[in-house]
């Protein structure tokens, strides 16, 4: 929250969706409310419904989802986004910070790309339209819902995404996403979403993956073989001088 509120940008409205949690985030949330454009605390069925009722009380024209434990990066950071893009896209999208670094994403969006990986909604913003146009996030994955959402945007083939370099939320890796607890969830609700939207692609997709490993794993074995006879002969030279 005070990452929010000490952005230098203020054409913002910071709309609050909890979740009826009992750890004393109401209290906290109730002392901030004159700075808040709208705020809720009641029982729901997990973060994308969160994500919904944010996005359906939301006015402006992008949207920008914080989960608990995000912030964003500096103070200006928003600022900097608006001067970094024209922010005429539909799905503007930047880069994220964690603990020990960076993620840095590519500046074309792909249906290989969104196999393989996701984007950060925590540093995305999503003009607000294209879920009225496409649909809100699908309430029954719990997982990889934001990674099904740019899938059909993709997919769809007329929405514009835009890179922008800057890493606009520092991302709190200890979310459900990467709780070891959740992986098998998350693999199945992946494999399930990926196959649907995908198709007859899926398999190929599969098999373009694996022979990309194993082209990678070539390439990386090639590299220690042309290193470890560097080192024989660099041994070899350095002996005879001695």
């Amino acid at each position: 929250m005070a990452s929010v509120f000490s952005q230098s940008f203020e054409s913002l409205e910071y709309i609050f969706i909890d979740g009826a949690s009992t750890d004393g985030s109401k209290d906290y949330i109730s002392t901030h409310a004159d700075r808040l454009s709208y705020w809720v605390s009641e029982p729901d069925a997990g973060v994308y419904q969160a994500m919904n009722k944010g996005i359906k009380a939301a006015r402006g024209t992008y949207v920008l989802f914080l989960n608990s434990g995000d912030e964003f990066t500096t103070s200006r950071v928003l600022q900097e986004a608006m001067e970094a893009s024209n922010f005429s896209a539909d799905i503007i999208y930047g880069d994220y910070e964690f603990e020990n670094g960076r993620k840095t994403y590519p500046d074309t969006v792909t249906p290989y790309f969104l196999f393989k990986s996701s984007l950060p909604h925590q540093s995305t913003f999503f003009k607000r339209i294209i879920f009225d146009r496409m649909g809100y996030y699908n309430e029954t994955y719990k997982i990889t819902s934001d990674r099904e959402f740019y899938l059909k945007c993709v997919l769809e083939g007329t929405i514009q995404f835009e890179h922008i370099p800057l890493a606009v939320a520092r991302f709190d890796r200890k979310g459900i996403s990467n709780d070891a607890a959740f992986q098998e969830l998350k693999r199945k609700e992946n494999e399930q979403m990926l196959r649907f939207h995908l198709g007859a692609c899926y398999d190929d997709y599969v098999r373009f993956r694996e022979m990309e490993h194993a082209l990678n794993k070539h390439q990386r074995n090639q590299w220690q073989w042309y290193l470890n006879r560097f080192r024989k002969k660099w041994n070899t030279l350095w002996n005879s001088r001695s």
